[in-house]
């Protein structure tokens, strides 16, 4: 996975601006992390689960001691389940940015 491409595209995006009058913008110092860190921060760690189920599962199939299948298939559903919700939320994110698109001025 090109992560380091995603990562850039995403820290060229500027951040949004509170847009409600009576609620007062966070000050730069004090932000936490900004849409595009925490992204890459989710892609990474859904990559690490599918790292980890992998090794189980060659570990499984190499028969080393203290590896069962039950763990294996932990493993791999944990990351199943990850990568489903990833692919879910990168969805309604496409939806909801070109819904802005098709927003009139």
């Amino acid at each position: 996975m090109a992560l380091d491409a995603i990562r850039t595209q995403l820290t060229s995006i500027a951040p949004i601006k509170s847009v409600n009058p009576g609620v007062a913008p966070a000050k730069t110092g004090e932000a936490g992390p900004n849409f595009a860190q925490e992204f890459v921060r989710a892609v990474k760690e859904v990559d690490q689960m599918q790292l980890m189920a992998d090794q189980k599962i060659e570990d499984l199939a190499m028969k080393k001691p203290g590896v069962t299948p039950h763990e294996a298939m932990i493993a791999l559903e944990k990351a199943d389940i990850a990568f489903n919700l990833m692919t879910s939320i990168k969805a309604k994110i496409i939806r909801a940015y070109e819904e802005v698109l098709r927003t009139q001025v």
